[in-house]
């Protein structure tokens, strides 16, 4: 569709794979130069060619010089100034410069797609040989292999242009793989409209689900998409499309769609909530939908680790996200009780914050419970404190620093790294989805009970009491409930990539970033007592444009020397 993107990826570069235990950390280094043919009729090259596909993913740890997606929101301050994600907090992202733009990315990522799925036939099997086997039997259990290649490329072409519809809009659609010197070929696409590029994605999800198999064969097979990844891809896809954004008429058959999507997945009793501590550390338990390649990394801990601990403390929570947990062991209408602004982490008492606050944030006192061989495993982030505010150029700006994704046994000066990829998808955002949808769609009665019995398990994990009777009394207004299943959100998803999108998708993005956000100045008394502050620790300007990505300008200066035309989303000419 363009010509930039469609020679991204030449003939003959292919990244060889090695076993299918080590798809999530698999080798790209080993690479020759084959033709088609001779790719396409190996059984070794042609799964690396699919391997090489999942490169397009993107890591969500380090896209912006170490910042994250969650500081272009209220969620965390980047400490580096200088880091591109700050062009979000300036309103002063435009065609030509975007940090996150997706849109070349995405793109070479289908066509690879594309290529895959040509060199197949219609039922799964390589047309250049007959060297792939049909069927692999792994631990007794049959895998028809060419089919699961296939499910794969489809699961993964729908992926990347949800990725490309949630940013552009009114994208195109590409199912075929284009000639890039067929000028006419190249821009013959058009543009479609929201809700059919929907159902484009939705198609090869489930033509994705019918190929790939419903339980992994064998433990080898760990990492790779299997049928209830690619329908967990539409209960995220319908949510957005129900969404007001895209669903200004607000049709409930929108939201009972994406209900019944996420429904499909809890139905299927495969996935499970994983303990708090070692959802995002241990790879492959069984909250994980689907994430990235692993890698052997501490790139996470040196770029946010607080700076006593030889980190960079990029990510910054704001104290406005801080504030939206409540007391542990609570109920929901009673969720700040025995909140006490003087001793807000609970440290004087046994009234302590809920659980996901301490793994999502370190905040003064938070201690480094795993780390070896340190005698100072306690953060300080008051004034004057280790940690402090200023203490360093890329210190806390909020008086907080980012403890998710952590593993704090790593000790950087030893250079000890883990095994961890990106989540893309977990189950606890398929319970979120689901009670959600059914909450727009009709939160009466057995619905009612549905959504609560969602929601907690969420609660459950989180040490939060069950929702009560009084609880109930306020959420069976929808208003009240809607409310509250986006504080859930925020709280549960919190630096995952969902506020950045759930802002937007729920219109809410003009009113909550054009305004500050906060952080907590923390100080001693004469008498050594903490002393609290909450203070304005950075701007935040949006634009309703900004709602929609501009279309890159090359895009479309290549359309109109082409004498094409190619549609800017609207403030964006």
């Amino acid at each position: 569709m363009k010509k930039l993107i469609l020679i991204f990826m030449t003939v003959g570069t292919v990244f060889m794979t090695q076993s299918c235990s080590d798809y999530l950390s698999k080798d790209s280094s080993v690479n020759t130069t084959l033709s088609y043919q001779q790719i396409f009729s190996d059984v070794h090259y042609a799964p690396g060619f699919l391997n090489n596909i999942y490169n397009n993913l993107p890591d969500g740890f380090t896209r912006f010089g170490g910042a994250m997606l969650a500081a272009g929101c209220d969620e965390a301050v980047c400490s580096d100034a200088g880091s591109p994600i700050q062009l979000f907090n300036n309103n002063a992202i435009n065609p030509s410069t975007n940090p996150d733009d997706q849109w070349g990315n995405m793109y070479s990522g289908i066509r690879k797609c594309n290529i895959f799925l040509k060199e197949l036939s219609p039922d799964g099997i390589i047309t250049k040989s007959n060297s792939i086997p049909l069927v692999e039997t792994v631990s007794n259990k049959d895998v028809n292999t060419r089919n699961y290649y296939k499910g794969q490329a489809l699961f993964l072409r729908a992926y990347f242009h949800f990725e490309l519809l949630k940013r552009y809009g009114n994208i195109f659609y590409v199912s075929k793989v284009l000639n890039p010197f067929n000028e006419e070929e190249l821009f013959s696409g058009t543009q479609l409209p929201y809700n059919q590029t929907v159902d484009s994605i939705a198609n090869d999800c489930d033509s994705a689900a019918k190929y790939m198999p419903a339980a992994y064969p064998d433990i080898s097979y760990n990492g790779r998409p299997i049928s209830m990844t690619a329908l967990a891809l539409k209960s995220r896809l319908f949510l957005y499309a129900a969404s007001p954004l895209n669903n200004p008429s607000n049709d409930k058959t929108k939201w009972k769609r994406a209900a019944d999507a996420s429904k499909v997945i809890m139905d299927s009793q495969k996935y499970k909530l994983n303990s708090l501590s070692s959802i995002f550390t241990s790879l492959y338990n069984g909250e994980i939908i689907f994430a990235n390649k692993a890698i052997n990394r501490n790139d996470i801990e040196s770029y946010n680790y607080p700076v006593s601990y030889q980190g960079s403390g990029l990510m910054n929570p704001t104290e406005d996200l801080v504030e939206a947990y409540g007391m542990g062991a609570t109920t929901f209408k009673n969720r700040y009780l025995n909140y006490n602004s003087n001793d807000p982490y609970g440290l004087n008492n046994t009234k302590k914050r809920e659980d996901r606050l301490r793994y999502t944030v370190y905040y003064n006192t938070s201690r480094l419970i795993n780390l070896s061989n340190t005698k100072d495993t306690i953060v300080a982030t008051y004034v004057g404190g280790k940690d402090g505010l200023f203490s360093t150029p890329t210190a806390t700006k909020t008086g907080y620093y980012m403890s998710k994704f952590i593993n704090s046994s790593i000790d950087l000066s030893k250079g000890i790294t883990s095994y961890r990829g990106w989540v893309i998808m977990r189950y606890a955002e398929i319970l979120l989805n689901y009670a959600e949808a059914l909450n727009e769609y009709d939160n009466s009665g057995t619905n009612f009970t549905a959504i609560v019995n969602a929601l907690n398990q969420i609660r459950n994990r989180a040490n939060l009491k069950p929702l009560d009777t009084a609880d109930k009394t306020v959420l069976q207004d929808q208003a009240e409930m809607r409310k509250y299943i986006k504080l859930e959100r925020r709280l549960e998803l919190a630096f995952e990539e969902h506020r950045f999108w759930d802002l937007r998708r729920w219109k809410d993005a003009e009113t909550v970033l054009n305004q500050p956000v906060q952080g907590m100045r923390i100080t001693k008394d004469t008498s050594g007592n903490y002393v609290y502050t909450v203070f304005s620790a950075d701007t935040r300007v949006f634009d309703t444009k900004m709602y929609w990505y501009p279309i890159p300008r090359t895009e479309i200066l290549k359309y109109r020397s082409a004498g094409k035309t190619i549609v800017q989303n609207p403030g964006w000419e």
